[in-house]
């Protein structure tokens, strides 16, 4: 087979020419060809080449191969070692090795190293110019990023040429005084109009390059974008763009005050205290930047009259008074990687924030196509969102978000298709924020409340099963926390941002517990149980969240009707928003999940015979579990009622209670968050029983199958695990997790995600 059969015109580089017979084949077949040659020999293969020399230049290290792109490497005989770099390649398809004599151990090794990985396949032995070549085929998928590489035939001259040949509005973002040299091992960064960007990719793939380009759009598009963000907040960069200056050899710069502001904000808020500036945060100046910012920003300050200290801190406020400062929301994105600005904008770090806790959640323009915003609402409700206000946004209230929110970035991210800009905002409360894990944490570090997280997956899921997985796009953004959420309300509603606070105050006192607390039992996403003073002692109140009043109806209605007939706590007082029920010192311990003590025997029959009285008052509790039951000194007693239900005519059989089996399908009453409300889920991990075992089994039999439970436990670890919510929704966000981690590694920042 023929090496020319694998392109189609494609590009070509060749790794230790020794001469030009290679690069005529290629080129005769319609190739785009690059030779790199052993530097001794290239004024040798250029003179046989002929008109094809301009396709040879220097090889100056084997490294060429990770800071190339082509389409194929054509590795000749003493570079096989580089094979050891296929896994580090980018946008390489195939990977030809010139077979050499021996077994070529390393060679193999190498190769195998990448089949185990799955990055790679063998495809066969092809023959070019009389050799003989092993070629493989990279199957790591392309993905857009921002480092790209330019042709050495063409040369940055060329490139600036073409730049305006073609018209595509660009700016040269610095040292561009002396282009188009180059300093080896610098590259070209370029920022390009939205409109440009794929034209500009077009052009630098037209010939396979060494020479690094990196390039950013104007609203920080994938792989045109810079740790997440917009390279420069979007309105900045239209700025520089519309006030560029053309120079000889085509090149568009910054006009002299864009050029200083824009390198001020390179040196502060992407390269922070790495730029050499000194700074109050840092006692020591870093040793070796890169470039002298501080001289080069000198004489740029001086050309436009600006008068700021050259100190991090200075610079800063200077760019923040001429509207050049990142919004908070970029600010926080670029901390990641920047120790300056997580010291210089970091907040104090508190306690938890009292509940309600704000948080906004920006629904974007696809999304309302899809899904009905009542609909989204819902699904916020279901992890006890309620929304606070809810308004559908103006075109100047979306630019201002697309602007200042997100680092200007609403493009596509990892999903198919871009959600669009916000279309809605909706500024909710949550009254039981829900603990991070440490992976979630990982990922999302200024997220306070796990339940914003399981929202938008919640979101997600009901877009998915609407759109075509091809045509997926991220429904919805949102706040991480409670600063962030009133910096977004600034952003989206300014004229209502005093109003909003006064009502999130108010809802904090009417929520607040106005007796001393002694311990907090629990907080959940409808209602706190705590221990508090009494005029007896202590007690428990209950205090339930706006959305849950209802809750708190049935419970009360629920205690009142079925003291008659069971042991139920007894009522002290009830307010607007609480109940008061006398403390029980509680003498079962059972926690949330399985694997520890089971439930006495004699106790899960007391239960039994409770629930049994209960039914046959035409009542189910729908939520009920062993963990709905206390046993105190003078008995047992059943708490939580929030998930009363009364049959409407005939009860089913007991066996079928809702509080067993779960509810039927179209049930029209509450439901508690769970996975699961199944016996197998709920029960059995407690008893030990199944529900015919729990319910119609003899005590001595009872006792048998609670051993063979017990030992089937011990040795196999087996039992039906209590799966709340955190089960599916965990899973999700795992998997989140992955794809947000590889594609922070297609772009080279999986440094910062796993910091």
């Amino acid at each position: 087979m023929e090496l020319t059969s694998l392109l189609d015109g494609g590009r070509v580089i060749e790794v230790g020419a020794t001469g030009p017979e290679v690069g005529r084949v290629l080129s005769a077949a319609g190739a785009r060809y690059l030779g790199l040659v052993p530097t001794r020999r290239l004024v040798d293969v250029r003179k046989a080449a002929g008109e094809l020399g301009q396709r040879f230049h220097p090889l100056q290290s084997g490294e060429v191969v990770m800071h190339s792109s082509t389409d194929m490497l054509v590795l000749r005989a003493g570079y096989s070692r580089l094979l050891w770099w296929l896994r580090d390649l980018r946008g390489v398809r195939y990977v030809a090795v010139e077979h050499e004599p021996g077994f070529g151990l390393e060679r193999r090794a190498a190769e195998a190293l990448g089949r185990l990985g799955g990055r790679t396949r063998p495809v066969g032995r092809c023959t070019c110019a009389g050799r003989r070549f092993d070629v493989i085929e990279v199957l790591a998928p392309q993905q857009p990023r921002v480092r790209h590489y330019l042709s050495p035939v063409w040369g940055v001259a060329g490139l600036g040429r073409r730049l305006e040949e073609r018209g595509l509005s660009h700016v040269v973002l610095r040292w561009f005084e002396d282009l188009p040299h180059l300093d080896p091992g610098e590259d070209l960064d370029l920022l390009v109009a939205d409109a440009d960007l794929a034209a500009v990719h077009d052009l630098l793939a037209e010939e396979p390059g060494t020479i690094p380009v990196d390039v950013y759009s104007e609203t920080g598009r994938p792989g045109a974008d810079f740790r997440g963000v917009a390279y420069y907040p979007p309105a900045l960069a239209r700025l520089l763009l519309d006030r560029a200056e053309r120079r000889p050899g085509g090149w568009c710069v910054p006009a002299p005050r864009e050029h200083f502001l824009s390198l001020a904000h390179h040196a502060v808020y992407h390269k922070g205290e790495r730029s050499g500036l000194t700074s109050a945060l840092f006692p020591d100046r870093y040793p070796d930047p890169e470039h002298d910012y501080e001289s080069v920003l000198e004489a740029l300050a001086q050309n436009v009259g600006a008068d700021v200290a050259l100190n991090l801190e200075a610079v800063d406020e200077h760019l923040h008074e001429h509207g050049w400062r990142p919004p908070p929301d970029a600010l926080r994105r670029l901390s990641a990687a920047n120790e300056w600005a997580r010291r210089r904008f970091r907040r104090a770090e508190g306690g938890p924030p009292e509940p309600p806790e704000p948080a906004v959640f920006l629904v974007r323009e696809r999304t309302v196509d899809v899904l009905a915003i009542a609909e989204v609402i819902g699904a916020l409700a279901v992890y006890g969102f309620e929304p606070l206000r809810v308004v559908e946004l103006d075109p100047a209230a979306r630019g201002r978000c697309a602007e200042q929110l997100r680092g200007g970035n609403w493009d596509r991210g990892p999903f198919p298709r871009s959600g669009g800009r916000p279309a809605v905002a909706v500024v909710a409360l949550h009254y039981a924020p829900q603990p991070t894990a440490p992976w979630v944490r990982e990922r999302y570090p200024h997220l306070s409340n796990a339940d914003v997280l399981k929202a938008k997956l919640r979101v997600r899921d009901l877009v998915a099963a609407r759109v075509p997985e091809e045509s997926g796009f991220n429904p919805m953004h949102s706040s991480d926390n409670e600063a962030e959420a009133w910096e977004y309300v600034e952003v989206v509603l300014p004229a209502e941002v005093a109003t909003l606070r006064a009502e999130v105050e108010r809802r904090r006192a009417e929520f607040r517990t106005d007796v001393p607390v002694v311990r907090e039992l629990s907080r959940g996403r409808r209602a706190k149980v705590e221990v508090v003073r009494h005029d007896q002692g202590v007690a428990v109140r209950k205090t339930f969240a706006p959305s849950a009043r209802s809750h708190l109806a049935r419970e009360l209605a629920g205690l009142e009707e079925l003291a008659p007939h069971t042991d139920v706590p007894e009522v002290l007082a009830t307010g607007a928003n609480w109940l008061l029920t006398p403390f029980y010192e509680n003498r079962l311990r059972l926690g949330d999940r399985p694997g520890g003590r089971l439930v006495p025997l004699r106790v899960a029959r007391e239960m039994v015979a409770m629930l049994r009285r209960i039914h046959a008052l035409g009542i189910d509790l729908v939520d009920v579990k062993p963990q709905n039951f206390l046993r105190e000194r003078r008995g047992l007693r059943l708490v939580d009622l929030e998930f009363l239900h009364r049959y409407d005519g005939a009860a089913p059989p007991f066996e079928r209670m809702y509080g067993f089996v779960g509810v039927p399908e179209g049930f029209a009453g509450d439901v508690p968050l769970a996975d699961e409300l199944t016996y197998e889920a709920r029960w059995l991990p407690y008893t030990g029983l199944t529900l015919d075992q729990l319910l119609h089994a003899p005590r001595w039999a009872q006792h048998g199958y609670r051993m063979v439970f017990r030992a089937r436990r011990v040795l196999t670890g087996s039992w039906t695990p209590l799966r709340r919510v955190g089960g599916p929704v965990r899973r999700r966000l795992r998997a989140t997790l992955r794809r947000s981690r590889r594609a922070l590694r297609r772009r080279g920042l999986i440094a910062v995600a796993e910091r």
